[in-house]
């Protein structure tokens, strides 16, 4: 008993040190939070929009005052920017974003690009600031910022939050009879309209269908480039979910459904999804989106213009349904500590390397356009919405052949090419007319380019004045 005893009282002191230093992180913490040196921005964006590669750019910046080139964003013109540094998020319990791996890719011989996002990280980038007194002389300070990286994909399923799954087999109905879907898998929406909502289900079935469903979401992405698939996680993992929608439900009412028996396919599939939306979807939104004060989407504007029509009204549609997921309005002095709101959302159009100059602005109005018509609701709640072009890296230049303007720069395999892009209009098409112009005219993917590593700087374009939007009135 005695030669214990010094064990436990060493035990019970770790415990006693780690309850403090605890305490004193969360006490710091709440200080920041109502001195605004703390904001928490989320950060998203569908498959490809290159999240981590806007993050790793942006922490370059950041962290590299004296290579930054940030000349819109004032801290840095006016020498103010001292540094930047990564810490892990305070009592996340997320895994810290790797930054060093994917500065490491974009900086190898020969570069590629860092691995896309399949899991939410966080972590704390505290930017170190002078601050001028107004008397003369200066001091430093310190401004926390709480990025949070997460799938885009895990998005796209917020809106089922607000879905019985009755509602969502009726709103899955719509859409697989939509053009934008119709003729994938004939076979697999036949199966699924044939799904007799009494019988007796069978595992063996439901298993085999979703495995053609996860193909079905995947081939809509890879060929269609639509954005609006559900369930997300089916995208980015092959979790057994078995999430699927009954297409012929017509004539069913809500009483009848619930008095089936627990096995019948409703009662099972039903099960199903809402064990993915209680045991996934509302712990990802109750862990994640209740710490945001900020929020930006990054959105492959180009490639869903250049897809068509279709892909467009799709990714329109998607960003409709996840407006009402957001919690808006301004934040008052206590919300800042225990409910922030977002209340700045911010949507930027990456990749503007891909086509010339002249076409940046036709594009960020587009994705305005889109933003208007998709957040019609949100604007009248007091959320301010923003907008903006952008390239993380830089990745061609512009140049010019028999007197036009073109861009040159690597495709992905390395070959030296030069390229124009079809000419990108304010405006869109009229239904079904017009949309000619964009078929078949993508530009190419392109490799970031040679010789960051030994300049020491990443070009980009445009992303001060994403600074400015998403930081710019708290530095």
């Amino acid at each position: 008993m005695g030669e214990g005893a010094p064990g436990a009282r060493d035990r019970l002191r770790d415990r006693v040190r780690r309850w403090r230093r605890k305490a004193g992180e969360k006490s710091q913490w709440a200080a920041e939070r109502l001195l605004d040196r703390r904001l928490c921005v989320g950060v998203t964006g569908l498959s490809g929009a290159g999240k981590s590669t806007l993050l790793t750019s942006l922490i370059y910046q950041l962290s590299h005052p004296q290579r930054a080139q940030l000349p819109g964003f004032a801290p840095a013109l006016n020498g103010d920017l001292l540094g930047a540094e990564i810490k892990p998020a305070v009592d996340s319990g997320l895994p810290v974003f790797d930054y060093q791996r994917c500065l490491d890719a974009l900086l190898s011989q020969p570069p590629h690009w860092p691995e896309s996002t399949r899991e939410v990280s966080a972590m704390e980038l505290h930017i170190h600031l002078r601050h001028r007194r107004r008397l003369g002389g200066s001091s430093t300070r310190t401004v926390v910022i709480e990025l949070r990286d997460y799938p885009g994909e895990w998005l796209m399923d917020l809106p089922l939050l607000q879905m019985t799954y009755l509602d969502w087999c009726r709103h899955q109905f719509h859409l697989l009879d939509a053009d934008a879907r119709a003729g994938l898998a004939p076979s697999l929406v036949a199966q699924l309209a044939a799904l007799d909502p009494r019988e007796r289900a069978d595992p063996g079935r439901i298993a085999t269908l979703w495995s053609e469903y996860r193909q079905f979401l995947l081939q809509c992405r890879s060929e269609r480039r639509l954005s609006y698939l559900q369930p997300g996680r089916a995208l980015i993992d092959s979790g057994e979910y078995n999430v699927l929608p009954m297409l012929d439900l017509r004539g069913q009412n809500r009483e009848a459904l619930d008095a089936l028996p627990e096995d019948s396919n409703f009662k099972i599939l039903e099960g199903h999804y809402r064990h993915y939306v209680e045991e996934l979807v509302q712990p990802f939104f109750d862990n994640q989106f209740r710490h945001l004060d900020r929020q930006l989407v990054l959105v492959d504007m180009i490639g869903t213009l250049y897809a068509g029509e279709q892909a467009l009204d799709d990714m329109r549609l998607a960003f409709g349904h996840i407006a009402d997921t957001f919690r808006y309005g301004s934040t008052g002095l206590l919300r800042k500590l225990w409910r922030p709101r977002v209340d700045r959302l911010v949507f930027a159009a990456t990749k503007v390397d891909q086509v010339l100059a002249a076409d940046h602005d036709a594009l960020r109005q587009l994705l305005g356009q889109q933003l208007q018509q998709a957040f019609a609701g949100a604007r009248h709640r007091g959320l301010p919405l923003y907008c903006e072009a952008i390239a993380a890296v830089r990745c061609s230049n512009e140049s010019q052949r028999n007197g036009r303007r073109m861009l040159v720069g690597y495709d992905l395999e390395g070959h030296h090419l030069g390229f124009e892009n079809a000419e990108i209009f304010a405006r869109l098409p009229e239904e079904g007319a017009g949309w000619s112009h964009y078929a078949d005219a993508a530009p190419p993917q392109l490799r970031p380019p040679l010789g960051m590593a030994s300049g020491g700087t990443i070009p980009h374009i445009r992303l001060d004045a994403l600074l400015n939007l998403l930081l710019g009135d708290k530095l």
